[in-house]
Formats: structure tokens, C-alpha cells, sequence
């Protein structure tokens, strides 16, 4: 099966909903994964982060991968924060701690120069691309070599039973759980969430994808596929 390309069309529609939920994105996201993204990302960032290394937090949000990172590994050498949305960005700056500089950019064409990394990290971001190819590619292109790439992130499971039953839950339940938990009238918002999952690369293209580009890629699957956090390594070359 061919891997999917990525959001292309949807994806403006898709930062537009995204700047809606700014103001309760965060306790939305740790509502609708019943408080397990905490768990995945501290545990992808200190499988992966190091404090001397240089990371980019692309997609960052509000900056909780970055909070995470402050949290559980500390400061680092350089730290820089990335994201398609300003408004984002500047909810980030006043959240983020440790942080270098705040850039507005889009995954597909980063603003850096060539092996400026240790690390780039995703925090359930990265199934808003608009070309997960293109994306890989400039993740690999501003990584050191050794450098490492995390993404942490919701799964789209290789069994389309649990694949249908996660469609089904961002589809018609999390948005129902915002409105009860946070009364938030535009709580609709979150079933906007189900079209970036319906376009998502499933486990095993995500791995296929990966390999094309990066070498030990291990990909651990969490929640029974319906979570994943994956690491590569950039290929050393020269």
C-alpha cells in the first residue's frame, strides 16, 4: 500500500481549527488521551534528550514538549521552538521555559542550515504535515549526523478493529468530552481531529517511511496501537 502523502488540501482548515482551540488546547488534549500524553512524552524525551544537545521542537503548540523537556531532562544547549501558527508561538513563549528562539515556520520548509541538531522532536504534531515525506526530509537535512528524530503522537493501529474504534472515538466522543469536562461551546471543534487521523500514515507505513530516510527506527506501539513513540537515528555519513 502506498503511504499516504499527508493533510495537502485540509491542511489550511486544519490550522484554522487548530488557532480555535488555542485557549484550551492543552487541557483538551489531556482530557481526550485520559492524561496518557503527559506519560508518552516524558518518556520519549528522556529516552532521547540529553542535556547538551541542541533540539528543535517543531510543531511545538503551546510549548508542552518543550515544558516536558524543561521538567525531565532540564536546560539544553540550545533549544528552539517552531510552529505554523504565531499564535501558538506566542502562547509558547509564555509557557516554555529554557527557550532560545521562537521561529514561524511550517515543517516542510524549515528556516535552518544543514546538521544544526541533535534532536527534533514532534509532540503530536507531526499528523499535521502537509507532506510527511517532504517534512522527513527536512528533519533529516537540519539533523547532525547521529542526530535523533521523536515523534510522539497519536497511532493509527496496522488492525483496522482498533484503526475503526480510534476513528470512531476522535470522530464522535472527544469532542462530547470537551463539552462535558470544560463546557467548551465549540467542543465540535475536536471531531475536526478524526480527518487528520483518517489521513495519517498507519504504523507500518509511518516505519516504512521512516527507514527510507533515518536507520534505527524503532517504533513503540502504546494504548494497543492507538499511540506510538518513535525514534530514528540520521544516518552518519562521510
Amino acid at each position: 500500500m502506498t503511504p499516504n502523502v499527508g493533510l495537502e488540501e485540509v491542511w489550511l482548515s486544519t490550522q484554522e481549527t487548530l488557532a480555535q482551540i488555542i485557549p484550551f488546547y492543552e487541557k483538551g488534549n489531556r482530557i481526550i488521551s485520559f492524561g496518557s500524553d503527559s506519560r508518552l512524552r516524558r518518556e520519549g524525551i528522556v529516552k532521547t534528550v540529553k542535556s547538551d544537545d541542541a533540539v528543535l521542537d517543531i510543531g511545538c503548540g503551546p510549548g508542552t514538549m518543550s515544558q516536558s523537556l524543561s521538567r525531565y531532562v532540564g536546560a539544553v544547549e540550545l533549544m528552539v521552538l517552531g510552529d505554523p501558527l504565531i499564535p501558538m508561538l506566542e502562547v509558547a513563549k509564555r509557557s516554555a521555559l529554557n527557550v532560545n528562539l521562537h521561529i514561524n515556520c511550517v515543517f516542510e520548509y524549515l528556516p535552518f542550515k544543514e546538521e544544526m541538531f541533535d534532536v527534533v522532536m514532534c509532540g503530536f504534531s507531526f499528523r499535521d504535515a502537509r507532506n510527511y515525506k517532504e517534512a522527513l526530509g527536512e528533519f533529516q537535512r537540519v539533523l547532525k549526523n547521529n542526530g535523533r528524530l521523536l515523534i510522539v503522537d497519536i497511532g493509527k493501529s496496522d488492525n483496522f478493529l482498533i484503526r475503526w474504534f480510534v476513528g470512531f472515538y476522535f470522530r464522535f466522543i472527544a469532542g462530547a468530552l470537551i463539552w462535558i469536562f470544560l463546557g467548551v461551546k465549540k467542543h465540535s471543534l475536536y471531531s475536526k481531529i478524526y480527518y487528520t487521523y483518517e489521513k495519517y500514515l498507519t504504523l507500518k507505513q509511518l516505519e516504512t517511511l521512516l527507514k527510507a530516510q533515518f536507520e534505527e527506527v524503532k517504533i513503540q506501539r502504546k494504548m494497543l496501537g492507538a499511540a506510538m513513540i518513535a525514534v530514528a537515528k540520521k544516518l552518519e555519513t562521510g
